[in-house]
This record gives structure tokens, C-alpha cells and sequence, in this order.
């Protein structure tokens, strides 16, 4: 199928981002939905001129959502919020915003609808919020457009990362590293520009429509194994030391009430918990994309964590 419109929800995002790269390098007209366009304006040159076109949409107001999908072949949910903050809730966003999107969709005549969920988002007990509200996403697309195509990632790294950066930057100031628990529940990160070409290759595949994939990268880590990953590349030598879950919580709750909260309790549930694809379940392999490496891309944006600097030609690669 070849696609010549697409919108992207979500698109200013360290995910969207990547997924709005990899349509302009397939030849599409890319929209890029965002509430501001001062949020979007840099994703312009993510294509030839013109090519990349920020609106203005607010998944609370249906609205807008249903101008920005009108006449796209593909709309791609990669909407999502890390933390509540203000109106800015999960029930708002991910729930709310996933069925606002696939009613424009659909009355907007989309051919495909891309929503990009979350491992775990299948677990309809759990008591994490934010998972809770991942399932709601999950439920609300496929209502307002029942051949939607769902992808689950794990952990998704690259240079806006979350995970890796957070680890890296506590490494550079604090005397030890800090794990969640005792740092033995699993994750198989998957490299952004993976996750992004997985999102296309789901798009132009029509056999795809209505399925689930489940989106990890090469191998399986601990999260203990993760932190010395990062401190090898990082040329940092300091203990990796395993604070309580129910500690790490309490100073989570504390954190919400920062501008910018490092962690927050329901992101401290998740990090107790495995976030590796199940056996059986469609993956990159049945989309074409072969996953890339943690090892490989890891230096190309931890280098700046060195002791001494990015340019420090004594430090380990």
C-alpha cells in the first residue's frame, strides 16, 4: 500500500519524532498534531520542504482531532503522557484521546489506524494507573475503529530517551547508582528508529489491520544489568545499590509535586515488574524490521556522560 498522507498524534514526542522521520523518508505527507505548534515547528525539516505540516489538535477537543485526521490514509496514535499533571490526566489523554482519534479516523476516511501502546497493556487487573489507562487506550481504539493495528513496545531508548539518560545523569552526580527492589525484573528495550520503521512497515502491510505485535529489541536485560551497561559506557565506576520498592514509591509520590518529576510511584510499579515480549506473539520479525542493538547506539548519545566529556579519548567505547 503506498501512503501519501498520514497524520501523526503525538508527533512532537520523543517517539513521534522518529515515527514522522521514517513517513517523510517513505515519500508521505506528514501532519504532525500537537496542542501548540511551537511543540512541532522543529519537526518540519524532518522532510523536504513542505512535506512535514504542523496542526494544531487537542485531543480534548474532538474537534480539532477530527480537521487534523480528515483525508489522511493513516492516522498514528503515539499520544501519551509519562505523568498527571493538571488537565493533563491519563483518562483524559490516553483513553479520551485514543477514542477522539479513531472517531476522526474513521469519519475522516483513514485507511489504517496505528496506535502505539505498550507491553502490559493487555493486563485488564492491574493496579497500576498507568497501565490501567494503557488498556483503556487499547479498548477505545479498537471500538471506534475495530481494524486498527496495535503495537506493544518495552522500553523504547534512543537519544531523548528516558531511561538511559536518567540512569547516566544520576551516575555523573550521586555517589551510587539506585535500582528499584533488588533490579531483576526483565526488559528487552527497542531502539526508536525500530519501533518508527515498525510503525510504517504496519501501515503499508494491509494483512496487518486488526492484529497485535509485541515490539522488543535483541536481548533480554535485568535492570541491574542494564545500570552496568550504562556505567560501562559512561566510564563511571560507582556501586549499583537496590533501594526498597516501597521506599522508592514514597519518594515517587513526593516527586509528582516537581515541575518535572525523575520518577514518579506508578513508574516505580512498572520497574517491578518483567517487560519482555511474550513467545508466540508477532514481533519485528513478522513486520521485516530487524532490531538493533542496545550496544550499538548507546554511544552514540551516552558519550556525553564521560568523565571528562564527550571528547574524552581516554574514556571506554
Amino acid at each position: 500500500m503506498a501512503i501519501r498522507e498520514v497524520t501523526v498524534f503525538g508527533g512532537s514526542g520523543f517517539v513521534g519524532r522518529s515515527v514522522v522521520r521514517a513517513f517523510a523518508r517513505a515519500g508521505a505527507r506528514v501532519r504532525v498534531a500537537a496542542r501548540r505548534l511551537a511543540f512541532v515547528e522543529a519537526t518540519r525539516t524532518a522532510g523536504e520542504v513542505g512535506q512535514v505540516v504542523p496542526v494544531i489538535a487537542n485531543l480534548r477537543m474532538p474537534d480539532s482531532v477530527r480537521r487534523a485526521a480528515e483525508g489522511s490514509q493513516v492516522v498514528v496514535n503515539a499520544a501519551g503522557i509519562p505523568f498527571q499533571r493538571l488537565r493533563q490526566r491519563y483518562e483524559a489523554v490516553h483513553v479520551a484521546g485514543a477514542a477522539a482519534i479513531a472517531e476522526a479516523a474513521r469519519a475522516g476516511g483513514a485507511e489504517r489506524v496505528i496506535h502505539i501502546s505498550g507491553l502490559g497493556a493487555d493486563d485488564r487487573e492491574s493496579r497500576n494507573p498507568f497501565i490501567r489507562s494503557k488498556v483503556g487506550a487499547e479498548g477505545a481504539i479498537v471500538a471506534g475503529f475495530p481494524r486498527a493495528t496495535i503495537l506493544r513496545p518495552s522500553v523504547v531508548f534512543g537519544p531523548d530517551d528516558a531511561m538511559f539518560n536518567r540512569m547516566a545523569r544520576i551516575a555523573t552526580t550521586a555517589p551510587f547508582l539506585p535500582l528499584v527492589g533488588d533490579g531483576r525484573a526483565r526488559v528487552q528495550p527497542i531502539f526508536v528508529g525500530d519501533l518508527a520503521a515498525a510503525v510504517v512497515a504496519a501501515a503499508t502491510r494491509p494483512e496487518t489491520a486488526g492484529m497485535v505485535f509485541e515490539l522488543g529489541g535483541p536481548r533480554v536485560f535485568t535492570y541491574r544489568e542494564i545500570a552496568a551497561l550504562v556505567l560501562r559506557q559512561i566510564g563511571r565506576d560507582k556501586p549499583v545499590i537496590g533501594v526498597p520498592a516501597a521506599l522508592m514509591t514514597i519518594g515517587g509520590w513526593l516527586a509528582e509535586f516537581l515541575p518535572v518529576p525523575p520518577i514518579t510511584a506508578d513508574q516505580v510499579g512498572l520497574l517491578t515488574q518483567d517487560n519482555v515480549v511474550r513467545a508466540g506473539v508477532p514481533g519485528l520479525a513478522e513486520l521485516g524490521v530487524a532490531p538493533t542493538s542496545v550496544e550499538a547506539i548507546l554511544p552514540t548519545y551516552l558519550d556525553r556522560f564521560r568523565a571528562g566529556g564527550r571528547y574524552n579519548r581516554e574514556a571506554p567505547i
